[in-house]
């Protein structure tokens, strides 16, 4: 079965009203027939969004119309004339005899066959389904199409008669042109929407993204629609959570690749017309995963995932994206005293917790004490759980401005006091974009926690003590010695 004849299975009311009304039995009246009958579609789209391609028609002339003019009437724009449908070769006629619908009458010996309907009472149903299965190579055909998505489309001139016309879009009609016909055509393209988890959309490399996918099918949806998915390269496929529709029912779907790996950048997710048409006027949720890699973009342009809707053979909707960021952290180890002098040999761990006991988060060693980022289970790279200062300015990316980090000095350059508490850091918070880190010369005051001065002061504080006891002791016995002799001077 062709493709035309497949979409001509959409052909309900309106082709049966069309061939209903005018019966095909021979005569009815005309109205005002012009010379320049004419076909023109208006298009606009009730998902109120813009696409990508624009829309194809074809024709296809069913029937001739036989125009017998009003003796009353002159010039080309009669009224009160009569028309008649008919076909004029045996390829035509065997095409409408295959229906079985039909009564068809050839006129003498000519090429002309009359047709009507066998059965004026023929539901709409079983004529579009006669129609669906009928062969349209026997008619003429042609095509016209619009210059830009949702504007106008028209055929220019045609002759009299019945076409039936089909578009790209899904919609197809069965249009009388004894006269310029304008169609105001409302096609209802499936919207598709594309979110990130809220938590995901700033995110740590390594860290798992979930994306949200949504699709609302429309009542008069019957046909494929096939999403691909685009990662950048800072995104790896993990898997596709669940596909189910808004009554949380599982929905029928094929992914192409069928497994996707880390590697595959798109991939597609299929659903069959008639899944489509099982889920109309329903809503189908997409929810899937993929992780934050190593070649993730740092910073405000962030790392994309694009899906696009295609509908049928030729609608395809604009690019929805959602983006998922993450972002850097730097710091000068320096003076305390001077901070233009960067100092080096200062080890440090980076940990989420507020402890010089926290677990060091793993880093790879971008360039060798400038930059590091975090890693990932599925590096090569021998990660460090250090950072050695060497004089440069450190940065280290891939870091969520959602989490608070932790700097815990542990090794101060030589010749300096280390650090007793942690330092807090934050990524891509102005508070925190920059901090020189300092170290300090000399003896650590007791409210940084150095332990070293307060043994000084406490062996201090005990030999003044001692110093005052003595002097105490001394004078007492002074005196004691004193009060004797005026004893013995007495005697």
């Amino acid at each position: 079965m062709t493709k035309a004849m497949k979409r001509a299975r959409y052909l309900l009311a309106f082709l049966a009203a069309a061939i209903l009304a005018f019966a095909l039995a021979g005569t009815a009246l005309a109205a005002d027939p012009p010379s320049t009958p004419s076909i023109t579609i208006e298009t606009t789209s009730t998902t109120g969004e813009a696409a990508i391609d624009t829309t194809a028609y074809t024709w296809y002339r069913i029937l001739e119309a036989d125009i017998e003019e009003d003796p009353s009437q002159s010039g080309p724009d009669q009224s009160g004339g009569k028309v008649a449908y008919y076909v004029d070769t045996q390829d035509k006629v065997d095409a409408l005899v295959s229906t079985g619908l039909f009564n068809i009458s050839q006129v003498g010996n000519t090429n002309k066959w009359y047709v009507e309907l066998k059965d004026s009472t023929t539901s709409a149903a079983t004529i579009a389904e006669k129609f669906a299965d009928m062969d349209l190579s026997a008619f003429a055909t042609g095509t016209f199409h619009q210059d830009n998505p949702g504007g106008t489309a028209t055929t220019g001139s045609v002759d009299p008669g019945y076409y039936y016309v089909t578009s790209t879009a899904g919609t197809n009609a069965f249009i009388q042109t004894l006269k310029a016909v304008t169609i105001d055509e409302k096609n209802t393209f499936p919207p598709v929407t594309k979110t990130v988890d809220s938590t995901d959309a700033n995110a740590e490399i390594g860290d798992e993204i979930t994306f949200t996918m949504t699709v609302q099918i429309p009542t008069t949806a019957n046909d494929t629609i096939v999403l691909t998915d685009t990662m950048d390269n800072g995104l790896s496929f993990k898997s596709i959570g669940s596909v189910k529709n808004s009554d949380n029912t599982d929905v029928a779907y094929t992914l192409d690749p069928s497994a996707p790996t880390t590697s595959d950048k798109t991939f597609t997710i299929t659903f069959t017309a008639e899944t489509v048409e099982a889920n109309k006027g329903k809503t189908i949720t997409i929810t899937y995963t993929a992780v934050l890699n190593n070649n993730a973009v740092v910073g405000d342009a962030g790392n994309k995932n694009t899906v696009v809707l295609e509908y049928g053979d030729h609608y395809k909707s604009l690019p929805k994206e959602a983006i998922t960021k993450t972002y850097s952290f730097d710091f000068d180890k320096v003076d305390g005293a001077d901070t233009s002098k960067k100092l080096t040999g200062a080890k440090f761990k980076l940990t989420r917790t507020n402890s010089t006991e926290g677990d060091p988060i793993e880093l790879i060693e971008v360039e060798a004490g400038k930059t590091y980022r975090i890693a990932m289970s599925e590096d090569t790279d021998t990660p460090v759980t250090e950072i050695t200062t060497n004089g440069n300015t450190v940065t280290i990316n891939g870091l969520d401005t959602d989490v608070t980090y932790y700097l815990v000095e542990t090794e101060a350059p030589t010749s300096y006091n280390k650090l007793a508490n942690p330092v807090e850091v934050k990524a891509k918070d102005n508070a925190f974009a920059h901090q020189d880190i300092k170290n300090n010369k000399g003896s650590v005051l007791p409210s940084t926690g150095g332990i070293g001065t307060t043994i000084l002061y406490i062996i201090g504080g005990i030999l003044i003590v001692g110093a005052v006891v003595f002097l105490v002791a001394r004078r007492r016995a002074a005196k004691a010695e004193e009060s004797a002799l005026k004893s013995d001077d007495q005697i």
